[in-house]
């Protein structure tokens, strides 16, 4: 048999090569610049708050995958905030425990959504989300007994320091620990988001975005999906915000439940790559250190106008992400 080209595997290697290698080559450069440089603490603090976003980011995207579009996950982040803090506020849990334990608030909350929302698509479903954000701030803002409302929660303890035999990592008081705590953080959602794209669940969720009644009808339970995407996706989301609230040292419903949070992660995604394992990720590192180390100190009152052009541009130039066109790039440079 004549052999007319490359083989089905040979292609399939290709193309996997052409994602994995801006992938290795981004975690590369994320370990071993701070082993660079020793005195850079603006960098780590700022570098670190991106792996925080970009965890964000990819939290996100893994319900915005069966084509759900939420502007309301700052509920999630705010619940997961104040169900930390207020654990160990009252209880004096164990940071890292109460942090996995507090975010169930957000998890619960999403699941709530996945039900009372089921049937709602497209604009609509976006408007339930960002008008359910406020349901949570309203109970936290008003119930001063227990959340100390508007006045919010200070002297949030720092993260602890974590140990591995005679190894040991210093998060709370040290930005560099911070920042490889938050990148190894990043890493772990960036696995499960790779998980939900690539996995066989990951195959029924964007069956269901491409066309619910074709993925129905092949055998996937819609509902069921759905509503497993949404609650992973916001615990992870609540887990971001207990860390934030740990990161700052204090929690206000403002700060937590703000816009600002429900619209970063999509910004993020979609400039990104919301179809890349590392499209959010790369979203996160690209935009926000370019907010804060150039936009913020030009334009102090105005630097979040980069959000916006950021959404331009995505719009006018890199409509799949800045992901996208670094893959198509290596692959004209390839072939």
């Amino acid at each position: 048999m004549p052999n007319n080209g490359p083989g089905l595997m040979a292609i399939l290697a290709h193309h996997r090569n052409r994602s994995v290698l801006p992938a290795m080559s981004l975690g590369l450069i994320l370990v071993c610049w701070p082993l660079l440089v020793t005195d850079a603490r603006l960098y780590y603090q700022v570098f670190g708050m991106a792996c925080l976003y970009g965890a964000l980011a990819l939290a996100w995207n893994i319900h915005a995958l069966t084509g759900a579009i939420s502007l309301g996950h700052a509920a999630f982040f705010g619940l997961g905030a104040y169900g930390a803090c207020l654990l160990e506020h009252y209880w004096h849990w164990p940071v890292l425990l109460s942090i996995l334990v507090g975010s169930i608030a957000g998890a619960a909350y999403g699941l709530l959504w996945g039900i009372a929302f089921q049937q709602l698509r497209g604009a609509y479903f976006a408007l339930a989300t960002l008008a359910s954000v406020e349901i949570p701030k309203v109970v936290i803002d008003n119930w001063d007994s227990v959340t100390f409302g508007s006045l919010g929660l200070i002297g949030i303890p720092q993260l602890p320091s974590i140990r591995f035999g005679h190894w040991e990592l210093f998060i709370g008081g040290d930005p560099r620990g911070q920042y490889f705590f938050l990148l190894g953080f990043m890493a772990l959602v960036s696995w499960l988001h790779r998980g939900a794209i690539r996995s066989r669940w990951g195959w029924a969720i964007r069956a269901i975005r491409e066309n619910e009644s074709t993925a129905s009808s092949i055998g996937i339970n819609v509902r069921l999906v759905r509503v497993q995407a949404v609650t992973l996706s916001s615990y992870l989301t609540a887990i971001c915000g207990a860390l934030y609230a740990h990161l700052v040292g204090l929690i206000e419903p403002g700060l937590v439940f703000s816009l600002h949070l429900s619209a970063l992660p999509l910004v993020l995604t979609m400039f990104g790559g919301r179809c890349h394992s590392y499209g959010p990720i790369l979203g996160a590192l690209l935009l926000y250190p370019l907010d804060q180390l150039v936009f913020h100190p030009l334009l102090p009152a105005g630097h979040l106008a980069l959000y916006g052009l950021a959404i331009i541009a995505t719009i006018s130039f890199f409509p799949h992400g800045v992901a996208s066109w670094i893959q198509q790039r290596l692959g004209s440079a390839w072939n």
